[in-house]
């Protein structure tokens, strides 16, 4: 059973405003990598922790976040390391068991390749089977292993893509191209540009790992 607690994590990619203080209202911890705290900062809240090498956050910017909560935990960390920012910040975020994960700022940046790694960070045995969810205000990625409520409007586009070999069994309901037990492979773009018929559908898969992506409000795109 989780703690009741949810968890903002908050990256250093692109971050609607907007949609970052409508998180950090509900959030019962903020956790910031690096230069994510910037962005918590400018929405005139306070991280709870900082973890990176501060590469993009400067002296500055952890001297800001220290005077919104002098008691910020700032965990810093040398910029050759074994795992990204992301990486340390998701993990950090987990370690009060929270019973949800709302990873802002994981899209968009100046780096493809560290906004595909937070993607693929879903995928990790250590906590695939959380509740983390990669968000924006436009869009939501997460990955099923099991069940899955998909929660929007009809129109909203749905993408399902395999990930670490084929999905198997896939069943769901509210959606324009039902599955009705057909599986995914990887590397196939079967998946891609299905739609909610109402306003939620529900997924489930019999084994493998499936990645959700539930794009608000681009019918027709």
């Amino acid at each position: 059973m989780g703690s009741g607690l949810t968890v903002l994590v908050v990256l250093n990619g692109d971050v609607d405003p907007a949609f970052l203080a409508r998180q950090l209202a509900t959030a019962d911890r903020v956790v910031a990598a690096d230069g994510g705290a910037a962005a918590v900062s400018a929405a005139g809240a306070a991280c709870d922790v900082i973890v990176g090498d501060g590469d993009s956050l400067g002296e500055d910017g952890f001297a800001e976040a220290q005077a919104a909560n002098p008691d910020v935990e700032v965990r810093r960390f040398p910029t050759a390391k074994d795992a990204t920012d992301a990486e340390l910040a998701l993990r950090a975020g987990l370690e009060v068991d929270p019973d949800r994960v709302i990873v802002v700022g994981a899209f968009g940046g100046a780096r493809l390749d560290h906004e595909l790694a937070s993607v693929m960070l879903l995928a990790n045995p250590r906590w695939r089977d959380r509740a983390v969810v990669l968000a924006d205000g436009r869009r939501e990625v997460r990955l099923v292993t099991d069940r899955a409520e998909i929660r929007g409007q009809a129109g909203d586009i749905v993408t399902l893509l395999a990930v670490g070999g084929p999905v198997d069994n896939i069943h769901s309901n509210g959606l324009a191209y039902e599955l009705d037990g057909r599986s995914l492979e990887v590397g196939t773009s079967l998946g891609v540009s299905n739609e909610l018929t109402g306003s939620a559908a529900t997924l489930e898969i019999a084994s493998g790992m499936l990645l959700l992506v539930h794009e608000h409000g681009l019918a027709g795109n």
